[in-house]
């Protein structure tokens, strides 16, 4: 599904008022990283043509400061109306928007939301891309079927400023309540995003929290076909925040995953598809149970199909079974190059996934 994901990705190092808004070194190298990893097939694997990066020019040419509200707008707009007709184009894939650079939340909020200065900010000339009235928008209008929200900002508090809203008819779909939003800030309200330089970023500084997220999609545990479940990246990130920046630890980010389900990314693991075989005399409804250092899994057997569940209740996924010319029936997993043991009721075996071509049931 992913052919059907798009990506609009914000970086603001330099600001037009430099002296309210210093410069930042982590917002270019954040949105190289992260299109570096929508882009690959073992990340989003979203289409290139489908990844719009928005950053500040080095310094800013002919004094066009952006990104700001109105280029935002266009790029957001290109995807969201049909150029013909104007109307909402409804996709059913993924929409990320990713946002590094100075921001703010309103002091009035009662609800996690938070928006980038524009680079064109002046005095008293204040515009902003509001992140989070976008995503809601996304929703509202039921534009894609996920939208993933990353800011990694500061949340100072704003009395003065509102955010500046999209530039889109607010008509809400009957389905909007279908829509997945998982959400993810860098800093709580009135807390400050951090950038530094940290080991293995190539002597580039980098956003704690785009670090932290990139870092926890290539180790936190995944299911039986290579997924990372939004609430265990989110718990992977908290668990692991004070380990990972022990000097001077800020504050953990603000995750919000949605309502209900859950939105799930590609593991960054290696990992191998390992084929299983269960002779022709197997009975029926076989309860299995799959267990590594990460992962603890039961499965039912039955007929053509096997449902694993997580013990913690963190995924549920149904897999076709395969039954071959001899009788026999196979499926495969998706798993990370460790030992597993594999226990059903007449069996128990131990293997590592890629070391042998099938493991028998």
């Amino acid at each position: 599904m992913a052919e059907f994901d798009y990506a609009i990705l914000v970086g603001i190092s330099r600001y037009r008022d430099a002296g309210k808004f210093p410069t930042l070194e982590g917002p270019l190298n954040d949105v190289a990283r992260i299109r570096e990893w929508l882009v690959s097939p073992l990340g989003g694997a979203v289409p290139e043509g489908q990844v719009f990066s928005l950053n500040t020019s080095e310094p800013a040419v002919s004094g066009e400061w952006s990104p700001n509200r109105e280029s935002f707008a266009r790029r957001f707009n290109a995807i969201a109306l049909d150029p013909v007709t104007g109307d909402f184009v409804r996709r059913e894939g993924r929409l990320y928007l990713y946002f590094s650079g100075h921001g703010f939340s309103r002091l009035t909020d009662q609800t996690t939301r938070a928006a980038l200065y524009s680079a064109d900010n002046m005095g008293m000339f204040q515009s902003n891309l509001a992140g989070t009235l976008y995503a809601e928008a996304a929703k509202r209008a039921r534009l894609f079927r996920e939208v993933i929200l990353i800011m990694d900002c500061c949340r100072d508090t704003e009395s003065n400023l509102e955010y500046s809203p999209p530039d889109l008819n607010l008509f809400e779909h009957a389905n909007t309540e279908g829509v997945l939003v998982f959400s993810m800030y860098a800093a709580p309200k009135r807390g400050k995003a951090q950038e530094r330089e940290l080991p293995g970023s190539n002597g580039k500084v980098v956003g704690l929290m785009t670090n932290a997220l990139l870092r926890a999609l290539q180790e936190a545990p995944c299911d039986i076909v290579g997924r990372v479940p939004g609430k265990v990246l989110m718990q992977y990130m908290g668990m692991n925040w004070q380990a990972w920046y022990p000097v001077q630890t800020p504050p953990a980010p603000r995750i919000i995953p949605p309502d209900s389900e859950d939105v799930f990314f590609q593991s960054g693991q290696a990992l191998e598809i390992q084929r299983f075989l269960l002779p022709a005399t197997s009975l029926e409804k076989i309860p299995l149970r799959l267990t590594s250092s990460s992962l603890n899994a039961a499965g039912i057997l039955d007929g053509d199909a096997i449902v694993w569940q997580d013990a913690s209740l963190n995924w549920r996924v149904k897999l076709e079974v395969s039954t071959l010319a001899d009788g026999s029936r196979e499926f495969s997993l998706a798993l990370p190059v460790r030992d597993h043991e594999l226990l059903s009721a007449a069996s128990r075996c131990t293997f590592v996934p890629g070391a042998q071509d099938a493991v028998v049931i």
